[in-house]
C-alpha cells in the first residue's frame, strides 16, 4: 500500500526538520563551540571564527538542500506549491517561469 502524499509531506517535514537542526546549526555550531573548547577562539579573534562557523553552517545548508531535493525526487512526492505545474497539481499544464511577452501593435 503507497503512502499518500499528505503523509509523505509529513514525513518529509519530520526527517529534515531534525536534519536541520541537528547536522546544519550542529556544524555551524560544532566549529564555533570546539574552537573555543580547545582554546583558538578567545575574546580578541572572534572576528576570525564567526565567519568560519557561518561558512560551514552555509556549507552544510546547501547540502541539506540538496538531500531534501533528492528525497521528494526518489518519493515522488508531489509539493502543494509546485514551480512549473499548474495550481490543481494537473501535470499537463505547464506554466512558465519566463512568460514571453508578445508584441502589442498600435494603430
Amino acid at each position: 500500500m503507497s503512502k499518500s502524499n499528505s503523509d509523505k509531506l509529513i514525513r518529509l517535514f519530520q526527517i529534515f526538520s531534525a536534519k536541520l537542526v541537528l547536522e546544519v546549526f550542529g556544524g555551524a555550531g560544532a566549529i564555533w563551540g570546539f574552537s573555543e573548547a580547545v582554546g583558538l577562539r578567545v575574546a580578541t579573534n572572534i572576528w576570525f571564527w564567526r565567519p568560519c562557523a557561518l561558512t560551514v553552517g552555509t556549507i552544510f545548508f546547501a547540502r541539506w538542500i540538496m538531500q531534501m531535493q533528492d528525497c521528494i525526487l526518489e518519493e515522488n512526492i508531489r509539493l502543494p506549491f509546485a514551480v512549473g505545474k499548474a495550481a490543481n497539481g494537473d501535470d499537463e499544464e505547464n506554466i512558465s517561469l519566463h512568460p514571453q511577452h508578445e508584441a502589442k501593435v498600435y494603430n
